[in-house]
């Protein structure tokens, strides 16, 4: 038995070309013009007692699934980490490539001979990442970061996740080798007027990380439960391209920076961490909403798009109630086709992977999509770890993911999502249920 971790960490860049189509507005009117700040997919590999696993940032707006096992199972097969033992996480910027087609961009190009790069090029990075294993410190630990994230369905901003998660990877010498940092928040200073390609402000967190602890130092950055959470602007104006002035790098700077120094300071609160390293894996199977038959679907969704064309010589306010019908009309309509689609049993379910990596005493727990942060905040609270950390948008992308009572006020996030308004006490209670098993291995 040893007490050290072997831990490697490598990126690659994953920037696509100039002209390519980008992922995360409805309202976005062209395509890249240029590279603001470069994408990357950033690994980390962990080895404790024979035991191996890997989380990977990839800077892009979602994983699907079946991306995602793909990409795993290669992994598996060139470095034996179990794909079981694998995730990729996307960050979720909204000004990267596009990677798959959902309820946000239906019909937006997917450009596959990128995606074949993007899955080698992560692949790569996981691979270099394992090569650099060797005997290294983890200290793990929060910050208390507030002043970026708030909740944008509600009138105080809350509830939000005031505590960013940090894992800290240090030579023997003490020196740092890695920074990954977990924060909740919508990626969305940059509005759909943004053409240039970045990371968003996360990208000015990690620069100033690597500012203060050294150039050389792999920096990489994970989202949490973001689904209600952005920097201040509401989603429903956004969809329809209502863009606040304030949405601009300046603001991503301001913000990065804030994110950076809450970490910075927080370094030497840290906990070391000498093992154990294990792995537990859970299916959840998430109710899901029934629709309408969806040629219903599709003569509502004409109506309003109709309805949208006839007020657009309006002032632009008036015009945003029938801009918000047409919008909501179209996801509707595409969770109806996606729906009769599917086989099994009535009432149908979303099956979705929940993974949780224990380090010590801190888990890293995974969530599927854009889950709202209350559902998130329950998990932690009840957890049985010290420290209970989350990695958003991981392995597969189901869409938002209300908490209680988040169906009585509506708007753009429950619209978006395809399941039903409990299913968050079904996601939390296999969330637990994971939490537990890695507790009782002691």
């Amino acid at each position: 038995m040893t007490e050290s971790f072997l831990i490697g960490a490598a990126h690659r860049v994953i920037t696509p070309s100039l002209g390519s189509p980008m992922a995360g507005f409805d309202a976005r009117k062209g395509v890249s013009t240029g590279v603001h700040d470069n994408l990357h997919a950033s690994a980390l590999v962990f080895e404790h007692n024979g035991v191996c696993a890997a989380i990977v940032s990839v800077e892009v707006i979602t994983i699907s699934r079946d991306f995602s096992a793909k990409v795993r199972k290669e992994i598996e097969r060139i470095t034996g980490i179990p794909a079981g033992n694998i995730v990729l996480s996307a960050t979720h910027t909204h000004c990267g490539p596009v990677t798959q087609n959902h309820f946000f961009n239906q019909g937006q190009a997917l450009d596959e001979q990128y995606l074949e790069w993007l899955a080698g090029e992560i692949c790569e990075a996981t691979q270099d990442a394992f090569a650099q294993r060797a005997p290294r410190r983890l200290r793990t630990g929060f910050a208390r970061c507030e002043g970026i994230a708030t909740n944008r369905r509600t009138a105080d901003g809350h509830p939000f996740d005031p505590l960013a998660g940090i894992l800290l990877v240090e030579e023997p010498n003490g020196n740092p080798y890695a920074v990954a940092v977990s924060f909740a928040c919508h990626p969305t200073v940059l509005g759909p007027n943004t053409l240039e390609i970045s990371e968003d402000f996360p990208f000015f967190t990690l620069e100033a990380l690597r500012k203060q602890l050294g150039q050389g130092v792999e920096a990489m950055y994970f989202n949490g439960a973001e689904g209600d959470l952005s920097i201040g602007h509401k989603s429903d104006l956004s969809a329809v391209g209502i863009i606040e002035p304030y949405r601009n790098f300046e603001t991503a700077r301001r913000l990065g920076e804030t994110l950076a120094g809450a970490v910075l300071a927080a370094l030497p609160t840290l906990e070391r961490e000498t093992g154990p390293l294990s792995v537990q894996r859970i299916t959840a199977r998430l109710p899901l909403k029934q629709y309408a038959p969806s040629k219903q679907m599709t003569e509502a969704r004409i109506l309003a798009q109709k309805a949208m064309e006839s007020a657009s010589s309006l002032p632009l306010a008036e015009q945003l109630p029938t801009r918000q019908r047409s919008l909501f009309a179209r996801m509707e309509e595409y969770y109806a086709i996606l729906y009769e689609a599917e086989s099994g049993e009535s009432p149908k379910t979303l099956n979705t992977e929940l993974t949780a990596i224990r380090l010590g005493e801190t888990s890293l727990v995974t969530l599927p999509g854009e889950i709202f942060v209350a559902v998130a905040l329950g998990i932690r609270e009840r957890s049985p770890m010290a420290r209970t950390m989350f990695l958003g948008l991981a392995n597969d992308y189901i869409g938002y993911l209300p908490s209680e009572g988040a169906v009585v006020s509506a708007g753009y996030e429950v619209v978006a999502s395809r399941v039903t308004a409990d299913a968050w006490r079904t996601l939390q209670d296999a969330a637990l249920d994971v939490l537990h098993r890695l507790k009782a291995e002691g």
